[in-house]
């Protein structure tokens, strides 16, 4: 399997106790994740703004207010690669979009035109049956949201609260 390291921002965009994920499907080999909006982080761009740039790019989403709640380091499979990401986690309240605010769920559209829908993950819905987190979220962050996962062996997580 070949290997590419990369950096990424992604967007927690909350909604009471829920947050939005697209849910994406491996083409190779089946898998399906959820995985928050947002994208690589490109060079010169700051994984603030390359997050704001991917929601933009990926729903037609403008951001206001953001806040960066740390780093998680992980390794995952796409596209029969093995991604080494560290992923720079962002916090976004829904109200900053009128279909968001409603609950509304935008399919994500990629730059190559692939397309996922997007839903909202809680943490009291059951653990039974729901796709794996890509990243895994840490305890700390999970909280937030209610939810209750052990960190994966080889996941990093860096907090930039102080």
């Amino acid at each position: 399997m070949k290997s590419e390291t990369r950096e990424a921002a992604l967007c927690l965009i909350q909604r009471a106790n829920r947050f939005l994920v697209a849910e994406i499907t491996d083409p190779q080999s089946g898998a399906i994740l959820h995985r928050p909006p947002g994208g690589g982080v490109e060079p010169g761009e700051t994984p603030e703004q390359a997050v704001r740039r991917e929601l933009r790019e990926e729903l037609n989403l403008e951001i206001g207010t953001i806040r960066a709640v740390g780093v998680v380091d992980h390794i995952w499979s796409w596209k029969g690669r093995e991604i080494h990401e560290r992923a720079w986690l962002f916090l976004a309240s829904s109200s900053c979009n009128e279909v968001l605010a409603r609950g509304g769920t935008p399919d994500l559209v990629e730059a190559d035109g692939d397309r996922f829908r997007t839903l909202w993950r809680s943490g009291s819905d059951p653990e039974v049956g729901l796709p794996k987190l890509c990243p895994p979220l840490p305890g700390e962050i999970a909280e937030t949201f209610e939810l209750c996962q052990d960190s994966e062996p080889g996941v990093r997580f860096s907090s930039n609260r102080r």
